[in-house]
């Protein structure tokens, strides 16, 4: 599975068309960011000119499945210690789609866009 869902490749490929898709970690930090509507509605304002600014953004009213993809993009972009090896080995805290989720998003920090066979629509 390399995305959750077809609207999720589809907002994820809007969502980076602007920006440095070089930027692994912002890439890593944006595919989960945009896994979850509800997630992806309240940040989007929050990342501009090729940064997320994660200090301003208050995850109000969150799912689980949606505070533990904040959480993970949180420590892929900035390096944070929110989630534990012990964290991603309970399928009953990170249930197994989210758990491929950050699997994807760590491939896609250390191989680039290229890890989860991402194609720029022309």
């Amino acid at each position: 599975m390399e995305y959750r869902n077809e609207k999720h490749r589809v907002v994820f490929s809007e969502a980076i068309k602007r920006l440095n898709q070089k930027d692994q970690a912002l890439m890593a930090a944006l595919y989960l960011l945009t896994a979850e509507h509800k997630l992806w509605t309240r940040i989007r304002r929050f990342v501009e000119r090729d940064e997320i600014q994660f200090d301003g953004f208050k995850p109000k009213d969150s799912t689980e499945s949606g505070y533990t993809l904040l959480c993970a993009a949180k420590d892929l972009y900035l390096g944070t210690k929110r989630l534990t090896v012990s964290d991603l080995a309970d399928p009953e805290l990170i249930p197994p789609k989210t758990f491929t989720l950050i699997c994807n998003a760590m491939a896609i920090k250390r191989l680039g866009l290229g890890a989860i066979h991402f194609k720029e629509e022309i």
